[in-house]
């Protein structure tokens, strides 16, 4: 079993993506689109990006970070994060990173 998943992830050719700014990732689309709408009030998002955290449907992901991504289907401003490394991944607010301009070392 083992084999055959790195097997596919060496025959995965997927896109790397850095992070912009500090983002944060969750389970949900749904949950990424509320505390999106929350960003504005600095303190409300915290709590909330916390309260999620806690119950582990939320990860921070720091500036400068390297992540494997592709773009939601159903939601184009959503970037699934690691789900090939870290299935199922995560979804991610898409402005908060940039495709990396160099390779990245596996």
């Amino acid at each position: 079993m083992i084999l055959f998943l790195a097997a596919a992830l060496v025959a995965w050719q997927g896109t790397y993506y850095v992070a912009k700014v500090e983002s944060f990732g969750c389970t949900s689309i749904e949950e990424v689109t509320r505390l999106r709408s929350m960003r504005s009030d600095k303190e409300a998002f915290q709590t909330a990006l916390l309260e999620k955290q806690v119950y582990g449907e939320c990860v921070t992901i720091l500036k400068g970070t390297q992540v494997e991504g592709e773009i939601e289907a159903t939601d184009g401003s959503i970037l699934r994060v690691n789900g090939h490394i870290e299935p199922p991944g995560y979804e991610a607010p898409r402005e908060d990173f940039e495709i990396m301009t160099q390779e990245v070392n596996t």
